[in-house]
Formats: C-alpha cells, structure tokens, sequence
C-alpha cells in the first residue's frame, strides 16, 4: 500500500493528524469536502507520484530528471496546473512500492524502497499501473464533435481526450450502457458518437450535461479495465524495440550477480523485469463522478468503477465527491459484501446469491478492509472517516449539511407559527 503526507500545499495547511501525517492509499479511496479545499490536489499529487515511481522503474525517467533545476515543480506539478500551490515549508512525502519521495525545504529526494543493492531496480511486488486521472471538466470533450480538433486544452484533459478517443475506436458495435436504458454509438467513419434511446437518436454533442459527463467516464474506464487485464498477459504481447533495449539493459546487471543469487531469485526477476513494461494494474482517478448526474445514475456508475476496480487485484479507484450519495452506495457496496460472505457459508448459497445480484451485483461489492474515507476540511486538515461495523460513519460534512437544512426548516416552522 501506498502512501502520502502533504503539508502546506495549496489549500492543505497541518494535513492529516494521524498514522504521523501519512494518507494510506487504498484499494478504494475516497475523498469528501467542501469545493476548494484541497480535494483534487491530494488526488493529483497521488496521481503524479504514482506516475514517476512508474517512469524512474521503467527507465523513462532519471532521478535526476526529478531532482535537477527544481524539474518536480515546474515540470511535473506544473503538468497538473498545481505548480503555484508551493509555499517555503511546504512538506510532501511519498512511500511507494519501490520508490521513496520527498519534497521539503524547497527540495525534492528520491530513496529506494528495497535495500537489497543487487536487486535495487527490481521490486517483485511492483506492479505496473497504468494511471488515468479523469477530470471533472471532462464534459467539454462532449459538448464538441470532433474533440480531437480543440487547441490549448489543459493537460489532464488532453490526457483523458485521447483514452477516450482510444475507447471509441475500439468499440465495434453499440454500447449498452447500463443507466438510463440507452446505448452509445460511434461512427468512426464520420467520427459522431451518439445516444440512442428507445424512440431517439440524438447526438453526444447535443445530450444532456450528465450524460455529457457520465458517458466519456464509462468508457474509458471501461475499456483501459479490460485492456490492462489483456495487458497483465505480457507473454502474448510484443515488446518495442526501446522497451527491449531497457530489459536487455537491466538483465544485463542482474546476471552480473548471478553468483550472489539463487536460480530462482534469477529466472522470478527476469519475468517481473519483462512484466514492468507492461501494465498489469488500473489506477483510475476520478474527479466528482456524480457530476450532473441523478442520484440513481450516481449510483450506477459507482458501482461499474466498483467493478472495474475488483477485476485486478491491483487495481485501485480513487474518487473526490461532494455528494453525500457516493458515501451511500460505497456503504452498500460494503454491506453488501458482508453479506455475500454470510450467503456463501449457506445451505441456499444459490438462491440467495440470485437475490444479492438483483440488488448490487456481487462483481461490485466491497470489503470494507479495501476502503477508506477521508474528510478534507475547510481550516486545511483532514480526517479520516471512522465506521461503524466496518461501515462509513453518517457523521461527515456532506450529512452535517443535509442536518442543518433540517434545522433551518424547524426554524422556519417557529416563525410561522409566530404569525398565527
């Protein structure tokens, strides 16, 4: 599990108050608050720390393409457009699977997680992510027709066009897509993509805000899901001649040690070694997901990023929100699982998984060990959310907020009956 600490960055000013500061990333993760408290910057600094542990493994990057002339900053944050969030005792630590990070005192420094100098390079838990960051603007890609077309896009965006420009050209007939009984279609000829319903035909381009939003989220979640677990087959995969040289490179100083090492510490590395230019593993980061979306949809698409994220035991789904219903369905994806578990010691295992699957399909479901909340508040800490049976406490902002509506109408009621 990975993990990061984030101190005086942006709108995060003490950071988290537990575990001495570390926010444990995963399977699951969750983030909840107010807009523009720091919601999307803890997700980007995951998302760009995941990244360059992935690239120095691959041999992308140099430590000293991190390190050198300030290049994390105005290189890498700037990439995300949080370049400016810097401050003189800004602190942010990462401990990854193989790689240590970390930025203080206007510097950034890089250590390895394995202490074994002959397998330096090679961590044989490490699996290679591929990393998605979905933005929250992701609806603009809709609203045009050919998107591809648009200039000066921000990064994240022009990131996320071209996975969603990759989804569709894969696609070889409709789409059932599983809210609001309609089915998306793409004309690779003309390049439209289209909602069909059942008496209508409309284009993406002229749809609904939400499923402006909804439907690019679904796909490339989709479709990057089932390509990593193609991927994670690396022998039926054909390596470029740059990703050969790299291997050839790294087995070349592991068989200078081969002396020091056993037969199969040797032949494990060199499959791990091959697998790491290969994704074998979905990270997928998602900006409000709920975005223009009603409740019932929010929890449709919860539950498929769910799904996509239990199709790989690696896989991990972050998500920021500010709708309380997202904290709902995550507890029912919970509960759900606690119940699976009772339903497969049963006599009537078979009917009753049949009757779980008409509720939440178990492919969706949630141990509770694999989530975590986490409450970004407006003074510029964070909390985690406690449970209550390993399930999310009500007391959170987003309830706070729905209780004191309550209150304001109960106010309201006394003046009425004042003027009786």
């Amino acid at each position: 599990m990975s993990k990061i600490r984030i101190k005086n960055f942006g709108a995060i000013t003490s950071g988290f108050a537990e575990n001495n500061g570390f926010i444990d990333i995963s399977k699951i993760s969750i983030f909840i608050g107010n807009q523009g408290v720091g919601k999307s910057t803890i997700a980007k600094l995951i998302s760009i720390m995941t990244w360059l542990e992935k690239a120095l493994i691959r041999g992308d990057l140099k430590e000293k393409d991190i390190t050198r002339y300030n290049r994390f900053q105005k290189k890498h944050c700037a990439y995300k457009n949080i370049h400016n969030y810097f401050k003189h005792d800004t602190e942010i630590e990462f401990q990854g699977k193989s790689y240590f990070f970390l930025y203080q005192d206007t510097n950034f420094s890089i250590s390895k997680n394995d202490t074994n100098s002959v397998l330096d390079s090679i961590n044989l838990d490490y699996k290679m992510p591929k990393i998605m960051y979905v933005p929250a603007e992701r609806n603009l890609l809709s609203v045009f027709d050919r998107p591809n077309l648009l200039k000066n896009l921000p990064n994240t965006l022009h990131t996320f066009l071209n996975e969603f420009e990759n989804a569709k050209q894969e696609l070889k007939e409709e789409v059932i897509l599983p809210f609001d009984n309609i089915k998306f279609k793409y004309q690779k000829q003309n390049k439209i993509s289209s909602i069909i319903g059942e008496n209508y035909k409309i284009k993406l381009s002229e749809a609904s805000s939400g499923h402006q939003s909804v439907i690019p989220l679904f796909l490339v979640s989709q479709y990057l899901a089932k390509t990593v677990n193609q991927e994670s087959n690396y022998s039926k995969t054909i390596l470029s001649v740059e990703d050969t040289k790299k291997i050839k490179k790294k087995i070349k100083k592991l068989l200078m040690f081969k002396d020091e090492l056993s037969e199969d510490i040797i032949k494990m590395s060199l499959q791990v070694l091959t697998a790491q230019f290969h994704n074998s593993c979905f990270i997928n980061i998602v900006e409000e997901p709920e975005k223009n979306l009603f409740p019932t949809t929010q929890k449709n698409i919860l539950f498929k990023l769910f799904e996509f994220a239990n199709s790989n035991l690696a896989n991990e789904l972050l998500i920021t929100t500010h709708s309380p219903y997202i904290i709902s369905y995550l507890t029912l994806a919970i509960k759900s699982y606690q119940v699976l578990q009772k339903v497969k010691n049963s006599d009537d295992r078979l009917n009753l998984t049949e009757k779980l699957n008409k509720i939440i399909q178990t492919a969706s479901c949630i141990n509770p060990n694999d989530a975590c909340v986490y409450e970004v508040l407006d003074d510029g800490s964070i909390c985690k959310l406690s449970t209550y049976n390993s399930l999310p406490s009500d007391d959170n902002f987003l309830n706070q907020l729905l209780a004191e509506s309550n209150i304001v109408f109960d106010e309201l009621l006394d003046i009425e009956e004042l003027c009786e």
